[in-house]
């Protein structure tokens, strides 16, 4: 947790022979489902939403239909511990035992899978979930919607379906005050704010967040350009002013759940300021335009050579021919590449029956595991943040929307070209390439002297880790392809180190970070 960041909410239940000790919060709501409440029986409603109740006899906790908002626990025979953010289920007595299979898959994709963490013990609520502890035993329930097959379809109705249900969802979501909407350059954003534009609801402001190099600044120009043709004022929030602070930040404010969102923390802390609700496109890609279509298109999903597609997966990753550099004997051995293949089959395996198993995979693992946790981990949670890509009956249309036409790699832009023919002239910013020379070379290099200038400062323990991931990362710097190599793996030492320090203090203190 970083500084000015209240303390996640928590409830800890331990059962004795004269009854149940309960410690915490006792009645925890967290999101917001459009209807209802968090805890109502039936199928989840629409929205992102997880809450808990104690009553002194029973527990109840629910969550929404795919298990977007965090929610985590830790059970043994005896006790339930429950939060939003798993470094509060930490032991506050001893060190964290780590899991070290589910640490396998994530230094090589940088995501978790399924309902695992780094802590042994601490899982993700899965999707849909109904969990009631009563001091006799932990109960837990799932309603996930199970991957179902493609549908009949025509390219026609498969994008006007888009597009229907798209407008169906916004109108589900409609503001009923003023707000400011994060824009992007890219399609997600821009088809929420074109769409509720239609419906008479523009924003008050449209932001942008600036990234980090190599990013040539195209989001903000392309989001300008945009809000420019809508009559709409538009505005850049400075990027965070140190990419080491920024990321030493959001590892811990992301409960070590992820290398990304780093970037997204001023846009979120304008929203915490100036808006009571707005919107994020979470989902969008993973569903109609996936980012990994190119390797989706080239690899088939073959369900009787699950080994072999984990193996194209691994390589296909950024960190992946990276990473040996950073292992020590120890981790090398625990997270090893065979132990990483064999945990990412047991999860492509639940994937066979989708329309298109690939995206299902990315959808259910790094969308809901990783690039959820900057809105709903970083981002404060009275903002009403809505979802419009996750709107059950449009999700379940994209989800059986027939593979070959998703495996273009062209959906998205046909759906907005159908429904806003008059902007399908304006580009996306990915089609810009990124900036390279010495810019970025002075960039990284002062990544690296801030991440060494904290070891020496703030973190001397670092150069004691007994994986000497810091002295690796250093030696990582000789060689061909050093420059990339040390960049690329920077924020994973970084991740390696703070996750030592914060498993041997446990739930008592973690590492502490600001931006």
């Amino acid at each position: 947790m970083s500084p000015g960041r209240p303390a996640a909410p928590r409830i800890v239940l331990v059962a004795g022979p004269d009854g149940v000790r309960a410690e915490g919060d006792k009645e925890i709501r967290l999101g917001h489902p459009l209807t209802g409440d968090h805890l109502d029986p039936g199928p989840p409603a629409e929205g992102v939403f997880a809450g808990w109740a104690w009553n002194g006899e029973r527990l109840l906790a629910r969550n929404d239909r795919y298990g977007i908002q965090p929610l985590f626990y830790r059970a043994d025979a005896t006790s339930l511990r429950l939060s939003p953010d798993p470094l509060a289920l930490l032991p506050d007595d001893r060190p964290a035992e780590l899991d070290h299979d589910a640490l396998a898959v994530f230094v090589r994709l940088g995501f978790f899978l399924g309902e695992d963490t780094c802590f042994a013990g601490v899982r993700a609520l899965p999707p849909a979930a109904t969990m009631t502890w009563d001091g006799s035993g932990l109960r837990l329930r799932s309603q996930a919607q199970r991957p179902s097959g493609a549908v009949p379809l025509t390219r026609a109705q498969a994008v006007d379906g888009f597009v229907d249900l798209f407008r169906e969802a916004v109108t589900r979501r409609l503001p009923g005050e003023p707000y400011d909407l994060p824009l992007s350059g890219g399609r997600d954003s821009r088809h929420i704010l074109l769409e509720l534009c239609r419906q008479g609801a523009p924003p008050r402001l449209c932001v942008s967040g600036a990234k980090f190099p190599p990013d040539p600044g195209a989001d903000a120009r392309v989001a300008a350009g945009l809000a420019g043709r809508l009559g709409l004022p538009h505005a850049v929030v400075p990027r965070p002013r140190a990419q080491f602070r920024a990321e030493l930040a959001a590892l811990t404010g992301q409960g070590m759940g992820t290398l990304d969102g780093a970037w997204a923390q001023p846009v979120l802390a304008h929203l915490s300021r100036h808006s009571r609700l707005s919107y994020d496109g979470l989902g969008g890609g993973e569903l109609s335009q996936n980012e990994s279509v190119g390797f989706i298109r080239g690899t088939p999903y073959d369900p009787a050579d699950l080994p072999a597609l984990a193996d194209r997966l691994l390589n296909a990753e950024r960190l992946a021919p990276h990473v040996e550099h950073l292992l020590g004997p120890h981790t090398a051995v625990l997270w090893s590449r065979e132990r990483a293949r064999e945990r990412l089959v047991t999860e492509l395996a639940r994937h066979a029956d989708a329309a298109l198993p690939l995206g299902s995979f990315y959808f259910w693992n790094r969308t809901r595991r990783s690039l959820a946790l900057a809105p709903f981990a970083l981002g404060d949670p009275r903002l009403l943040l809505h979802t419009p890509y996750l709107d059950h009956a449009l999700f379940d249309h994209l989800s059986t929307v027939p593979a070959h036409f998703l495996a273009e790699g062209t959906f998205h832009d046909q759906a907005l070209r159908t429904a806003f023919p008059e902007h399908a002239d304006l580009g996306f910013a990915s089609a810009i390439p990124q900036r390279h020379g010495p810019v970025l070379v002075a960039h990284r290099l002062r990544y690296l002297l801030r991440f060494l200038a904290h070891a020496l400062t703030t973190e001397r323990g670092w150069w004691r880790s007994p994986e000497r991931h810091l002295q690796r990362l250093l030696a990582a710097g000789r060689g061909p392809g050093a420059p990339q190599r040390v960049s690329r793996l920077q924020p994973l030492a970084l991740y390696l180190l703070t996750l030592e320090t914060v498993a041997r203090h446990g739930a008592g203190g973690g590492h502490q970070g600001t931006f």
